[in-house]
C-alpha cells in the first residue's frame, strides 16, 4: 500500500512538472541526475528560513521494463492530496504580518498559479507550477506568510 502510495505521489510531481520551464529554473540544470528545491526551515530561535537543497538521483530500474530513471532522496509519505486556495488568498495576512507555522511538515507542489512566501527574516520567494516547495516550519516556529497571485492556486500536498 505504501508503495503504491509513493509510486503515486512520484507520478504525480513528476506529471505535475512535465514540460514545465520552472523545473529546469528551480533546479538550475537540464541534468536529470540532479534536482533543487527550496526548504523553508526553523532555526533554534524559531525564525524561518530559506534554503535550495539539490538532491542527487541515482540511476535505478525504477518500473521494469521501461527503462532505468533517476530516483533518490526517498521519504515515507502518509498522505497526499490536492489544495486549491482562491485568488489573493493570504493577503491580509500579509497586510497584517500575521505569520502562520506549517500545519504539519510537507511537500508541496505548486500545479498552477503563483503564491509568494515571505519568511520570518524578510525573504521572499515566489514560485510557479512545477516549483518544489519542503515546508518544515511547524509550530512552535513563527512561521511564514503565504499569498496566492491574482488567479487561484492548485497544489499537490504530500506529508
Amino acid at each position: 500500500m505504501r508503495m503504491m502510495l509513493l509510486f503515486s505521489i512520484v507520478s504525480a510531481v513528476l506529471l505535475s512538472v512535465w514540460g514545465a520551464t520552472s523545473l529546469s529554473a528551480q533546479s538550475g540544470s537540464h541534468d536529470p541526475s540532479r534536482f533543487a528545491y527550496t526548504r523553508i526551515y526553523c532555526t533554534p530561535n524559531t525564525e524561518t528560513h530559506f534554503e535550495t537543497v539539490t538532491v542527487e538521483l541515482s540511476k535505478v530500474s525504477f518500473a521494469p521494463p521501461a527503462p532505468p530513471a533517476y530516483v533518490g532522496d526517498s521519504r515515507p509519505a502518509s498522505s497526499a492530496f490536492f489544495l486549491g486556495l482562491d485568488a489573493r488568498w493570504g493577503v491580509h495576512d500579509l497586510e497584517n504580518r500575521l505569520n502562520h507555522p506549517a500545519p504539519a511538515v510537507q511537500f508541496v507542489t505548486v500545479l498552477e498559479g503563483v503564491i509568494s512566501v515571505t519568511t520570518t527574516d524578510g525573504e521572499t520567494r515566489r514560485f510557479r507550477a512545477g516549483d518544489v516547495v519542503r515546508v518544515e516550519d511547524t509550530s512552535p516556529c513563527k512561521g511564514h506568510i503565504t499569498v496566492v497571485g491574482d488567479k487561484p492556486g492548485f497544489f499537490m500536498v504530500a506529508r
